[in-house]
């Protein structure tokens, strides 16, 4: 018999944000087998997972196989095979996974870099996470941070208030997170922009778990999140902000893009930067939907209850058009091979506009282009802020 290998342990465990993926569609294998029989009942479910806050039942696909010392080994799957910096997340941990080291048909052994949050021990089982670090500004990166709130029309929101690492600025970062996930996902190119010498505010938003709940508890896509992104610049504004540069993932890009639709800015707005933003919803449905050979008529009817549920037409689910309304410099990062969000109405929204700057990669997959590059991620990123 074998004996079980001593736990690596770290901090006790406390609350780990929902984890982001987009409706829980694409990760859902099963969910043609959970769909409900017949048109409307199939469309009512897809509609739900678009919108609904809570997501259904968390998956923990991936089996802790063994730990010894600072190596793990794990189930193979496609992302724990993959060396690149990712997170290992289980029922009560979090833990930073390393290098692959050997892997085999069916397991894949990695160095173990942090156990963040519980103990990691054989038998366990969870999930990989491109967020990788969990904590806040000080833990996970060691920024020095203020916990601040911003006065959303719903009550407050909580965020991070990052000083600028070079001497004080009054341009102000707004990084703006995705759909369920933690503002933890701005954790990554955190560094980054607090050595641009600007204040980076990380908000939170409606729905969040530290944040007040809408009151249909629903998430709407940007259209109604783009209020609290506009309640976070008036509150770099009223800190004595002269200009913003608002940064968004995913939904969280889809927030500003809604924004961008209506907001006369007059000067306030320097830049943005999106990574992997949801430019047209309906794409994205009909892409996910066609992964997992969803009739064409079920997300028809999702696409309509979707339009109904927020009061929205199908024009204001797609945001190629505020590429014609830009008129500040645009970072916007894509990858070719994102099988959460749509990527290509991302490059036409960048083709659009001479004033978007597109960073493309591929076989990253969504909103993991820092991951599969970090240094050139940064470089980019740098590049950029600098520019402005």
């Amino acid at each position: 018999m074998t004996a079980t290998p001593a736990p690596i342990s770290g901090p006790a465990p406390r609350r780990w944000p929902r984890r982001a993926a987009y409706a829980g569609i694409a990760g859902a294998a099963g969910l043609a087998v959970l769909l409900p029989t017949g048109t409307a009942g199939a469309g009512w479910y897809l509609a739900g997972q678009v919108l609904n806050v809570n997501g259904g039942a968390r998956y923990y696909p991936v089996r802790v196989r063994a730990v010894t010392d600072n190596r793990i080994t794990l189930t193979r799957t496609p992302d724990t095979a993959r060396s690149i910096p990712l997170s290992f997340v289980w029922a009560d941990g979090h833990a930073r996974l390393g290098p692959v080291v050997t892997l085999d048909r069916a397991s894949v052994t990695r160095e173990v870099a942090e156990v963040t949050r519980g103990s990691l021990v054989a038998g366990a089982r969870g999930y990989t996470s491109g967020y990788v670090f969990e904590g806040d500004p000080m833990s996970a990166r060691g920024l020095p941070f203020e916990d601040v709130i911003v006065q959303g029309e719903l009550g407050p929101l909580p965020a991070w208030l990052v000083p600028p690492t070079i001497g004080p600025d009054d341009t102000w970062i707004i990084a703006v997170h995705g759909r369920g996930a933690p503002r933890g996902e701005a954790l990554r190119a955190l560094p980054t922009l607090a050595e641009s010498g600007h204040p980076t505010l990380v908000v939170t938003y409606r729905n969040d778990p530290e944040a007040p709940p809408s009151s249909d508890h629903r998430f709407h896509l940007g259209h109604t999140e783009s209020h609290d992104v506009m309640s976070a610049i008036e509150y770099a504004r009223s800190a004595g902000a002269r200009d913003v540069i608002l940064v968004g993932w995913s939904m969280g890009g889809a927030a500003i893009l809604n924004l961008l639709r209506s907001w006369d800015h007059g000067g306030f707005l320097r830049g943005v930067v999106l990574d992997c933003p949801v430019v047209d919803w309906t794409a994205t449905l009909q892409m996910n939907a066609r992964q997992l050979n969803v009739p064409p008529p079920w997300t028809w009817t999702a696409l309509k209850l979707i339009q109904r549920r927020l009061g929205v037409r199908a024009s204001d689910l797609d945001y190629r058009s505020v590429a014609g309304k830009l008129d500040v410099p645009t970072l916007v990062y894509v990858d070719h091979d994102d099988r959460t969000v749509a990527p290509w109405p991302t490059v036409e929204f960048a083709a659009a506009s001479p004033l978007v700057t597109l960073v493309e990669t591929r076989e990253a997959g969504h909103c993991r282009s820092w991951n599969l590059d970090p240094v050139a991620y940064e470089s980019a990123l740098r590049s950029f802020l600098k520019s402005l």
